[in-house]
């Protein structure tokens, strides 16, 4: 398919991998960006008048479950790749744990097949640390990276056999793949459905207490460093774990870190009134982590902002809380709820939330992604970001019905977006 050239004129346009923070034009040919400057006068075949919009590289979010093989009626790749192009990213790495495992070849060309006939945004799979995510034998890593796998994580559970994960960590290192950390000591957390302090103990609820997480996010830190390997943590949530990434990275240890939109804008009082949509895991936890997690993104300790996107089915939220699913949607949400958390409240720079969005990410798992560069695939977002809005479960694309900022009064909203250079969103609806 030929494709046009674009313009995209007059936006204010950041792209923090090349440093660019101004009023510009971005004009694209052949799928690719072509040049970023001013007052670019090349015919085009569509002009898109961006003024008074945000312009930036398409976001970047590695970690979403799409849960397709298997739970198609909670998630599919088509409906999850239409939610992230409805909140502006254009590319994802899915996780693992689909049924059955993505843990061999066929399971990682299935799912690549899949997202190039729909033709939507970008899928990168993450394939199994270990074999069906039983934490017992290693899984076919060199063959998922001849495939297509771009990380080895178990994410929805953790490696509890030390001698296991230091050999993925020693197998990571060989083939250059970073392992993705779902940090979590069972023993600690097993029985626990929320953070274990003053509002579990009001609701009467079994608690995760923090060091569940801390002791993981020590362990994975104490291996990396010994193997001499690139780690990343997932949705940190306390300020312990801030503490210990950061000392690591002053050591200069290979750790990058994420966290979610929930821990930036909810603690665990969202869980009064035993509100199952609150149930995630690690769990929401108080302020206190909350302004530490907010201080671990200024100071680029956690350097990224995924969504750890959960769908599930409506009645597996409207339960007791103690057997409610966990988790929450967040692919569309994910920009506005950063956006009105971090930047409006003056906590952030956008220059700073766009960087955790888009180059971050990509640089965390090796993919070109996440630029404006001459040259780089045209995956652009455009933004309005003073256009206030109400997340609304009914009107999203997911198949989840389980937002946890259903109901939220957010501000930014993704209006137009490119893949590949190809119009994917207009007018915030979706071609």
């Amino acid at each position: 398919m030929e494709k046009k050239t674009i313009l995209i004129k007059n936006g204010h346009v950041i792209d923090p991998a090349n440093k660019i923070d101004g009023e510009m034009d971005v004009l694209i040919k052949e799928g690719k960006i072509a040049e970023v400057g001013n007052d670019i006068k090349e015919k085009a075949e569509q002009i898109v008048d961006a003024k008074g919009l945000l312009v930036t590289p398409g976001f970047v979010d590695i970690h979403v479950h799409l849960r397709e093989p298997g739970r198609e009626d909670k998630e599919t790749i088509e409906t999850g790749l239409r939610a992230a192009l409805a909140g502006g990213v254009t590319s994802v790495v899915t996780m693992p744990n689909t049924t059955p495992i993505t843990d061999s070849q066929s399971m990682v060309e299935f799912q690549i097949k899949r997202a190039r006939e729909l033709d939507l945004a970008n899928l990168f799979p993450a394939g199994a640390i270990t074999k069906e995510e039983a934490g017992e034998e290693l899984s076919h890593i060199w063959e998922m990276k001849n495939s297509g796998i771009v990380a080895i994580s178990d994410d929805g559970t953790d490696v509890q056999n030390e001698g296991l994960m230091k050999r993925s960590f020693e197998y990571g290192k060989t083939f250059n793949l970073v392992t993705i950390n779902h940090c979590e000591i069972k023993d600690l957390s097993e029985d626990g459905v929320m953070h274990e302090g003053k509002i579990s103990t009001r609701l009467g609820l079994p608690g995760i207490p923090s060091v569940a997480e801390e002791l993981a996010v020590a362990k994975v830190l104490m291996l990396a460093e010994y193997v001499g390997t690139r780690v990343h943590i997932s949705h940190v949530s306390t300020k312990r774990s801030v503490e210990l990434i950061k000392e690591y990275q002053q050591r200069g240890i290979n750790v990058t870190a994420d966290t979610c939109p929930h821990y930036i804008s909810l603690t665990d009082e969202a869980c009064l009134d035993y509100n199952t949509y609150a149930k995630i895991y690690p769990p929401l936890r108080p302020q206190t982590d909350v302004d530490a997690v907010i201080d671990g993104i200024r100071e680029g300790v956690i350097s990224v902002i995924a969504t750890d996107h959960a769908p599930h089915l409506a009645f597996e939220k409207l339960q007791s809380f103690k057997d409610a699913a966990r988790g929450t949607v967040g692919l569309e949400t994910s920009f506005a709820v950063a956006y009105t958390y971090l930047v409006k409240t003056k906590k952030l720079s956008l220059s700073k939330l766009i960087e955790a969005m888009t180059i971050r990410p990509a640089n965390v798992v090796s993919i070109p992604k996440g630029t404006l560069s001459i040259g780089a695939d045209a995956d652009v977002t455009i933004i309005d970001i003073n256009k206030n809005w109400t997340a609304d479960i009914e009107k999203m694309q997911t198949k989840g019905r389980n937002s946890v900022f259903n109901g939220m009064d957010l501000t930014g909203k993704v209006q137009q977006v490119f893949v590949g250079g190809v119009e994917k969103v207009r007018n915030e609806k979706l071609l």
